[in-house]
């Protein structure tokens, strides 16, 4: 007897529990991306280095999180560093005008956007702060998680007749289809995001903006958030491309966000993700952005292993596949 209500039951908890404790859920979930992501730079650097066979994936593990504490350690530097040199712009602005006595409703709208530009860094950073306890927490989560990835799905492959006891068996095979449709998707992501990455640090190179390293590890990494990932890399290009080039920066950072953004959407992404996600892009928007409202920063990350399991509950168990 199969074991549909189990499965379904599952599903329901997972979402009540990232619902009730938002941090710890995604933390999870993030550590399962990791753990992909390792596993699939691991058998690359497999093909190269050979002995001794942990190897590997010590170099695997040491890459990836270098390259995220990289850019966590220097996102929030650029960005208060660069604020602050926007807020300058700003002001200086403002001032020549003044000179020229500007009409008043000019100068009201330029000090109403001073303040509110202001108003609104020191809010986020008072915002980031008070989620410093619980970031710290879900970054050893993260961590954990990543690790013992492998040794979780061992122990759960063990214990399987406890999750469903009506047909372990079936319950297994259910289980190993979802994981594996869920780690094609992550493992087609990589080779977008280093297309992504290597687009927006080149271009940010040749167009001679600062940081073009850092921005182009910040694209990559972020990349794997749908959606929400472009909008975070595009903070500071923005911000560091008006430092340099002034309103033409911005034109420049926005051309090549776009276009980085537009090959992936219609190019990449559709050829290489094929065979791991065939669900229609309307119906992912439509579900990253209902479980983005519901359940935060962590739904955008839930979506898509959601719509995997389900994809996967319905041919397995309602269509009987």
């Amino acid at each position: 007897m199969k074991n549909e209500h189990s499965a379904l039951a599952y599903l329901v908890l997972f979402l009540i529990l990232a619902k009730l404790s938002p941090f710890i859920i995604t933390a999870l979930v993030m550590g399962l991306y990791l753990s992909i992501i390792v596993d699939y730079v691991t058998r690359f650097l497999g093909l190269l280095v050979k002995r001794p066979s942990f190897l590997p994936r010590l170099i695997s593990n040491v890459v990836i999180f270098l390259m995220i504490t990289y850019s966590a350690v220097n996102f929030f530097p650029v960005v208060i560093k660069e604020a602050q040199r926007v807020l300058s712009e700003i002001n200086t602005i403002r001032s020549s005008l003044e000179e020229l006595k500007i009409p008043s409703w000019i100068s009201s709208i330029l000090n109403n956007l001073s303040a509110s530009f202001s108003e609104g860094a020191l809010s986020l950073v008072n915002r980031l702060i008070g989620y410093v306890p619980s970031l710290v927490t879900a970054a050893i989560i993260v961590v954990i998680t990543s690790l013992i990835v492998s040794s979780l799905k061992r122990l759960i492959g063990d214990n399987v007749h406890y999750l469903f006891p009506r047909d372990p068996e079936d319950g297994k095979r259910f289980m190993r289809e979802v994981y594996r449709e869920f780690e094609r998707f992550v493992g087609g992501q990589v080779l977008v995001a280093i297309f992504v990455g290597v687009f927006v640090g080149v271009g940010a190179f040749l167009c001679r903006i600062p940081s073009a390293f850092f921005l182009g590890m910040l694209a990559f990494i972020t990349d794997f958030v749908p959606y929400l990932g472009v909008v975070i890399s595009a903070i500071p290009l923005l911000m560091l491309s008006f430092s340099v080039h002034g309103l033409n920066g911005i034109l420049i950072g926005t051309i090549i966000l776009v276009v980085a953004n537009q090959l992936e959407m219609w190019v990449l992404a559709p050829r290489i993700q094929s065979n791991a996600l065939n669900i229609h892009w309307f119906i992912i928007l439509i579900t990253i952005l209902i479980f983005g409202d519901l359940f935060s920063f962590g739904g955008v990350l839930i979506a898509l292993p959601f719509l995997i399991f389900l994809r996967n509950y319905w041919k397995h168990y309602v269509m009987g596949g």
